[in-house]
């Protein structure tokens, strides 16, 4: 039974040493109490008792902060590929729409299209006057002849085809890499024809004519296209003009931002301008005149075409700056190369006799042996063109713009600049003596043609 009493007592005392030594540690600064001390003078507590001291000891420690992970600041987005490509300041952006974070602007993309209506006007080509009116009781020496105060010009004398038309422009490019630094393009355009003419028609009773230069005499003279009494007929005159072109560059970005880039543009450009001038006559000879049977008919032509295609090298810089979702970009190119021109004049002159006989002959009026032919030959040229554009990201994928373009071709061949108003009535058809000099002459000529206007676009990426 003693055995037991001291068991109960030892284990009682070990666990007061357990909860005096927990306080201890809770509070330092409390002095220690003797080991002796607490055998003798501090009564044993109960287990219940021991349990809440080490519940109040444990509501006494300090109290610790509780620990936080670091805040990490989110990224902003960049494309799949977050190298940054040589001469970029920042990785490959993915631009953000406004106020909405996360929604892509002109995300990294492969590939793009677009197209452009074009509304636009050209040099135009230089005409001489091609037809004449004078006053009816005009002395025929007199009538429709340049220079006399009578006579009025009714065509030419100016530059035609210079008027604005539509065109349309497709372009279409593919990046080789993620971060557009590499990639290709091309691009076609087009504008509409342009036309102008003149039509004019008479009994007889007015007077119509085309002037001409009379080399023999060195005075402005006239071919008669209806004159009281001598002739009755009709003139027309239909002068065109197209222009067509297109190229494939490699593009090489050269430095950038997310919210801009400047790219190197090498590669080969085709441009093609084309005129044609073309003068008919019907006439019909009246009983006033001795020269051929009343009733006679002839039908006159003079053609003068003109075509220049232009093969070169390009090199240029285009750039962009982007504004949240907005945008403007200019590009600058110029071209070098080989002008191919061409050249061609024709003219022929078919007279119906009263009886149905006819006979052709070779040239027109400004249009003869002396200068009829086909020509070509190649001259160096160079084709500057600048653009700006501006407008708005609608979508991730879409974007509208407006812009306006400038375009420079030199060493060109005009339909209108290569007729020769000099001409040596001895070699009109149908008369067959030729005496005097080899007039109108072939003179090649060269000008420069220019086209500008406005556009509006859809451009798609993906």
């Amino acid at each position: 039974m003693l055995v037991r009493t001291l068991s109960g007592l030892a284990a009682l005392a070990v666990t007061a040493g357990l909860a005096s030594a927990q306080m201890n540690s809770a509070f330092e600064t409390r002095p220690a109490v003797p080991a002796a001390l607490a055998a003798t003078s501090v009564p044993i507590p109960s287990p219940a008792k021991a349990e809440q001291t080490l519940r109040a000891a444990r509501l006494l420690r300090p109290a610790v902060a509780p620990v936080t992970a670091p805040q990490v600041s989110k990224p902003a987005p960049v494309s799949v590929n977050p190298a940054a490509p040589p001469g970029f300041n920042a990785p490959c952006p993915v631009y953000e729409f406004g106020d909405n974070p996360g929604e892509g602007i002109g995300a990294t993309s492969r590939f793009w299209a677009s197209g452009e209506w074009l509304y636009w006007a050209t040099s135009g080509q230089h005409l001489p006057v091609l037809a004449t009116a004078a006053p009816t009781g005009t002395d025929r020496s007199l009538a429709g002849t340049l220079g006399s105060p009578a006579t009025a010009a009714l065509f030419g004398g100016n530059r035609a085809n210079k008027d604005f038309r539509n065109g349309y422009r497709l372009n279409a490019g593919w990046w080789f890499d993620e971060c557009n630094t590499c990639g290709i393009e091309g691009d076609f355009f087009f504008l509409q024809n342009s036309r102008s003419g003149f039509a004019a028609a008479s009994n007889g009773s007015q007077i119509i004519s085309r002037p001409f230069d009379n080399a023999l005499t060195g005075r402005p003279d006239v071919e008669l296209v209806s004159f009281p009494n001598v002739l009755g007929g009709s003139l027309t005159t239909d002068v065109r003009n197209s222009v067509i072109g297109g190229g494939v560059n490699g593009i090489r970005n050269l430095c950038g931002n997310p919210c801009g880039r400047l790219d190197f543009l090498v590669g080969y450009r085709y441009w093609n301008v084309s005129d044609e001038v073309h003068i008919r006559e019907n006439l019909t000879a009246l009983a006033g005149q001795s020269r051929v049977p009343a009733g006679t008919q002839f039908q006159i032509s003079d053609r003068f075409a003109t075509s220049n295609n232009f093969h070169g090298g390009l090199i240029g810089l285009s750039g962009e700056k982007q504004f949240s979702q907005w945008f403007v970009g200019g590009r600058a190119t110029v071209a070098f190369g080989a002008n191919s021109q061409i050249i061609d004049i024709s003219g022929s002159t078919l007279a119906i006799s009263p009886t149905g006989v006819r006979a052709a002959y070779q040239g027109g009026l400004l249009a003869q042996p002396s200068n009829i032919g086909h020509y070509t030959r190649t001259a160096f040229a160079v084709v500057p063109e600048v653009g700006v554009r501006a407008g708005v990201q609608v979508t991730e994928h879409a974007r509208v713009f407006a812009g306006y373009n400038f375009l420079y071709m030199s060493n060109v061949v005009r339909a209108g600049d290569q007729i020769d108003t000099r001409v040596n009535p001895n070699q009109l058809p149908p008369q067959t003596v030729f005496g005097g000099p080899a007039l109108p002459a072939f003179t090649p000529k060269t000008t420069d043609f220019w086209a500008q206007g406005v556009s509006v676009g859809l451009e798609l990426r993906y």
